[in-house]
């Protein structure tokens, strides 16, 4: 069997997976107001990606040798869009810290499951900063000079 650190990191993980199919879900059917028909695709989309993470990660741990969790992460909702956006923010880095404990736990006979979490660890990244920029918490830092030089340009 693999270590049991490798293991209880992609459970971490998929229980957080899990979380994702269901939260992203239940925003998909809150979400109301002009944005609600942009947003509910993106939700919906956005759980079935969650989803299917959960069942490679699932496949993964018997792979190892291990069971996999049957429990969600912590589930939030909203109501309020803004809300729900910094809410998945966080669901976000959560996985990518359980992504990156799983990746620090892999030996070297455990390449293949190591470049699997790469890949992982790469999509919860292009996440992370979408939702950064729906939160405003990311901004591009462009100056009057540079646009008006483009503009110019």
């Amino acid at each position: 069997m693999a270590n049991e650190e490798l293991i209880d990191s992609l459970n971490r993980a998929l229980g957080l997976e899990l979380a994702g199919v269901i939260q992203y879900m239940q925003h998909s059917f809150l979400v109301t107001g002009a944005e609600r028909e942009v947003f509910r695709g993106f939700f919906r989309d956005l759980s079935g990606e969650a989803r299917d993470h959960a069942e490679t990660l699932g496949d993964k741990v018997v792979a190892l040798g291990g069971v996999p969790t049957v429990e969600p992460g912590e589930i939030r909702q909203s109501t309020d869009l803004g809300e729900m956006l910094r809410q998945d923010l966080e669901l976000e880095r959560a996985a990518m810290e359980a992504y990156m404990a799983a990746w620090r736990a892999c030996t070297d006979a455990e390449l293949a499951t190591k470049f699997l979490l790469e890949e992982r660890i790469a999509s919860e990244q292009k996440h992370i900063e979408e939702f950064e920029k729906l939160t405003s918490e990311r901004k591009a830092n462009v100056t009057r000079e540079r646009i008006t030089l483009r503009q110019v340009g």
